[in-house]
């Protein structure tokens, strides 16, 4: 016999193509904007998602919260590559918002975890071919390094909104009418 929640669940929508969808072309962004290319067959997460917090002293009574997980992904003849699907939960950073454009990917480069990324074309990174990858001679890519770079990426987002929100003050400010004195460029 059927109990009710199976039934239930036979009528409730499926999400999960929408959610593989998005991560999936957002991922796809990521390479061209990073640079760096791998193949998207065995696409998993590592870790759990972790929230992080970037402390700043420009927004009182706010958090900057990022909720990330740690993935990879990579042909099976490729060393996988490490990347995070990130999302905005509170605050404010560079380009994203809290209701809009919240979530991003950050793909670590050569120097900052991905130490196995090979330079095919001068300028663009590679997975490498796990037939010319020698273990324990060939560096290998660091969990650690990534979350480290991660941070330090997240930080650079936060501090770039912070930079922009003093540049629209300070333009606000240069433009705003003295008391008393008629308006020059009135509309």
């Amino acid at each position: 016999m059927i109990s009710i929640l199976e039934a239930l669940d036979k009528l409730q929508f499926d999400y999960r193509r929408i959610t593989d969808d998005m991560w999936g072309d957002g991922l796809r962004d990521a390479m061209k904007a990073f640079k760096i290319h791998f193949d998207l067959e065995n696409n998993d997460s590592v870790d759990s998602p972790k929230d992080i917090i970037i402390p700043q002293k420009q927004w009182d009574f706010t958090k900057c919260r990022f909720r990330c997980q740690l993935c990879q992904a990579g042909g099976d003849w490729e060393i996988p590559v490490y990347y995070f699907r990130c999302q905005l939960l509170e605050g404010y950073a560079f380009n994203l918002g809290k209701y809009r454009n919240s979530f991003f990917i950050f793909i670590p480069g050569k120097k900052e975890g991905n130490y196995s990324l090979v330079s095919k074309d001068g300028g663009e990174w590679h997975a490498t071919d796990d037939s010319v990858y020698k273990k324990g001679i060939d560096p290998e890519n660091s969990k650690i390094d990534c979350w480290k770079n991660l941070n330090i990426y997240l930080k650079k987002l936060v501090d770039l909104e912070i930079a922009k929100n003093q540049q629209e003050n300070d333009e606000r400010d240069q433009n705003k009418v003295p008391e008393g004195e008629p308006d020059k460029n009135p509309e």
